[in-house]
């Protein structure tokens, strides 16, 4: 794709995520703030864990016994920080499909009122298939990342006092953070990038099937009269397989990409557990905060790749075709299927 493009991709992205919140903000900072709370708790309970490690389970081993009052006190941290875990997990899913339904009904009002004002010369210019299909799976690709959103946003904020964690506790173990990290990055651009034409395609295609499909419905008697069920099932088989192909080379990007990101963190934890058991060893660090550490990688290969998930369907939201519907006042030439004409 080239860079000005690609750029624009980008810019229109951003600028459609800014819509989103700007339609919903109420339910978006109520979303925000449930990711917040989940974001700080995941870092609180590897700390957590960490505390549990140096003074219940190392002295129990030098001891022969655990202290009652001990695990009582550590079983207590553990469920009170888990409890506030599942408040943000709760409170942040549940807003955040709210503000997605309702965003995409939102916007199927628009289309359809829009389309109920245009004139009949404009309907008899566009299919139904295509028409429905701007109404039905385009509206719902467009507003697809809202789900994600917040808490892509609340792991930028387990990123960044994670890193500070990290630096504060052992400089050289952070270095392995200030590796990984950007590298996540840098490859969810990069499988963004390579995505981004191949959804957007399949997403043409659909409304592409979708119209052929209808042609079919509409015109049955005039299509067994003349004879021509043949020709128009071999017309709706090459455009099927056409949206197989490109719903197949989608699979096979992210079949080579999911992978790679998921590893990532799990590489990085096992060289934290490395270089941080050298770090025991020396004595520049304890147990507890090499525990900690490595928890939190465990732990951060989600929220990394929630960042992802909010980028790719944000940079590939077939926004103009569901605009141009909205926008429409005057019957224009027709367009390739899968672009509403403006």
């Amino acid at each position: 794709m080239p860079r000005r493009r690609r750029d624009a991709v980008v810019r229109r992205g951003v600028r459609h995520v800014g819509r989103a919140i700007a339609l919903q903000p109420k339910i978006f900072a109520a979303a925000l703030l449930g990711s917040a709370l989940f974001a700080v708790m995941t870092v609180v309970s590897a700390y957590v864990i960490g505390e549990v490690t140096d003074r219940v389970v190392l002295p129990s081993f030098d001891d022969g016994e655990a202290s009652v009052a001990a695990l009582a006190v550590a079983v207590l941290a553990i469920i009170g920080v888990a409890l506030l875990r599942i408040v943000g997990i709760v409170g942040r899913r549940l807003l955040s499909g709210i503000m997605q339904y309702r965003l995409q009904a939102q916007m199927r009002r628009e289309v359809t009122g829009q389309y109920l004002r245009l004139p009949l010369s404009w309907h008899q210019q566009h299919p139904t298939g295509q028409l429905l299909s701007n109404a039905n799976s385009d509206v719902e690709a467009a507003w697809f990342f809202v789900a994600p959103l917040a808490f892509g946003l609340g792991a930028v904020v387990i990123i960044f006092i994670t890193g500070g964690a990290m630096v504060a506790t052992d400089p050289l173990l952070a270095l392995i953070g200030l590796v990984v990290f950007p590298l996540v990055f840098v490859i969810n651009a990069l499988y963004s990038q390579i995505m981004s034409p191949r959804q957007q395609r399949a997403q043409q295609l659909r409304a592409e099937v979708s119209e052929i499909a209808h042609e079919s419905f509409d015109a049955a008697l005039v299509v067994k009269t003349l004879g021509r069920e043949e020709s128009e099932t071999e017309r709706f088989d090459a455009r099927a397989g056409e949206l197989r192909d490109g719903l197949i080379a989608v699979g096979r990007i992210r079949g080579l990409f999911d992978p790679l990101i998921e590893s990532l963190p799990n590489i990085g934890t096992l060289a934290v557990l490395l270089v941080g058991a050298h770090r025991v060893a020396d004595g520049a660090i304890d147990v507890g905060d090499l525990v900690s550490i490595a928890y939190l990688f465990t732990l951060l290969a989600l929220p990394i790749r929630a960042i992802g998930w909010v980028r790719s369907p944000s940079c590939r939201a077939p926004w103009p075709a569901t605009t141009g519907s909205r926008r429409s006042s005057r019957p224009p030439a027709r367009r390739p299927t899968g672009r509403t004409t403006r």
